[in-house]
C-alpha cells in the first residue's frame, strides 16, 4: 500500500451537514465518497466539476510593504 496525505477543504457548515446526511443515507463515509470521486476524476470517468471563476489562479508573490524602510532602524537604539 502506498503511503497517504491528508488534506483539508473548506466548505460551508450547510454543505457539511447535507454531504454528511448524504454520506449517512448512503453507508458510505465522507472521505470514502471524496477519494471514489477523485479515483474517477483521475481515470477520466468523471467531468470536472468547476463553477464558473473558482478556477485556480496562479499564486502572486507576497511582497512586503515595508521593505523599504526595514533597515533603518537599529534594535535597542529606536525601539
Amino acid at each position: 500500500m502506498s503511503k497517504t496525505r491528508l488534506f483539508n477543504i473548506r466548505i460551508t457548515e450547510e454543505k457539511h451537514a447535507a454531504f454528511k446526511k448524504y454520506a449517512e443515507q448512503n453507508n458510505v463515509t465522507m472521505a470514502n465518497l471524496l477519494s471514489s470521486y477523485i479515483d474517477s476524476l483521475l481515470a477520466g470517468d468523471a467531468p470536472v466539476g468547476v463553477k464558473g471563476g473558482q478556477e485556480k489562479t496562479e499564486r502572486q508573490e507576497w511582497k512586503d510593504p515595508l521593505a523599504g524602510i526595514r533597515d533603518q532602524y537599529i534594535p535597542g537604539e529606536d525601539f
